[in-house]
């Protein structure tokens, strides 16, 4: 099917703001954690969220600094499977790094930031919380 992996093309990853041309960056890790994901479903994740250029950075008043700016992330779902299954199972990845469940969306963010600045946490209703125990109870983690 696609140009980077058996599942993906660079098209999954494209920056969708509407200014920029499409533009992508991608990580190989990424779209190789993105495979693993498939193949344990047996189902293909769609990506909601890949690249984020500067004007959509801008846009979205974040910072220049984005795992997404860097080709390192993505907002996946798989139809049929509850976020929360899917954020346990990225979580046994290797190379996952930075990992958000997001209720509003039934997604997961996912990405390949370094080892050393690895995090866990839960949006829900647009407010972002650091997963602790307690949060990894209430949302069955």
């Amino acid at each position: 099917m696609g140009n980077l992996s058996e599942n993906f093309n660079h098209k999954d990853f494209a920056c969708r703001c509407g200014k920029c041309k499409n533009e992508y960056r991608i990580h190989l890790g990424l779209v190789g954690i993105l495979e693993n994901i498939a193949v344990h479903f047996k189902k293909r994740p769609r990506v909601l969220a890949g690249y984020y250029c500067e004007d959509r950075l801008e846009a979205m008043k974040r910072e220049k600094i984005s795992w997404h700016a860097k080709g390192k992330a993505a907002h996946i779902v798989i139809d049929g499977i509850p976020a929360n299954e899917l954020f346990k199972y990225a979580e046994t990845l290797e190379g996952v790094n930075g990992l958000g469940l997001y209720l509003d969306d039934n997604a997961v963010h996912l990405d390949t930031r370094p080892l050393e600045k690895k995090e866990s946490w839960v949006k829900d209703k647009g407010k972002y919380s650091p997963l602790t125990s307690d949060k990894r109870a209430q949302y069955g983690l």
